[in-house]
């Protein structure tokens, strides 16, 4: 009984840490990451604004639903797995140089905006991708496991992956 115990109180003090840990973390984060796409900017562009068809080059993605544009802007729910899903608001779009988004809910436990900017890259069939993420993440728990298992720009190296994958592709 007593190992049991001293296992019990093992676990409640990792949690303490943890706790503790990732409650001392801003709540709040900007990162970035860039990379060079293997396609001229037209067509890095149309993947990233073309978000119906992101399931067929992000493999997280599992569906996407296109909603009622918002004052002309392009609005879209992608549906993740374990019945997760997110809203996005496209804030600003000037092809084929940059489009701003937003997780479009004001209640999520995290969330932010993401800042596409695309330039010439070294060759003339190559584009510059700088993707920046200004996001908030709301839970302690959340936050420790952004920054000490996953890693900030976790999300981000994964988009930047895929793109480069899919731009790749004839």
């Amino acid at each position: 009984m007593k190992i049991f115990g001293l296992i019990v109180l093992i676990l409640v003090l990792a949690g303490v840490i943890v706790y503790a840990n990732g409650a001392s973390l801003p709540v709040n984060h900007i990162v970035s990451v860039s990379g060079v796409i293997p396609a001229p900017p037209n067509r890095v562009f149309d993947l990233i604004t073309k978000v119906a068809n992101g399931p067929s080059w992000r493999p997280e993605i599992k569906s996407v639903v296109i909603l009622r544009p918002d004052q002309g802007r392009d609005h879209w729910v992608e549906y993740l797995p374990h019945n997760q899903f997110m809203t996005f608001l496209a804030v600003r779009t000037d092809p084929p140089r940059r489009r701003d988004v937003v997780l479009d809910d004001p209640g999520a436990a995290y969330g932010g905006s993401w800042i596409y900017e695309l330039s010439p890259g070294p060759s003339p069939s190559s584009t510059t991708l700088r993707i920046t993420e200004n996001g908030f993440i709301r839970p302690p728990l959340y936050r420790f496991i952004m920054a000490h298992v996953f890693g900030p720009t976790h999300n981000i190296d994964q988009y930047m992956a895929d793109i480069q994958k899919a731009a790749a592709k004839p």
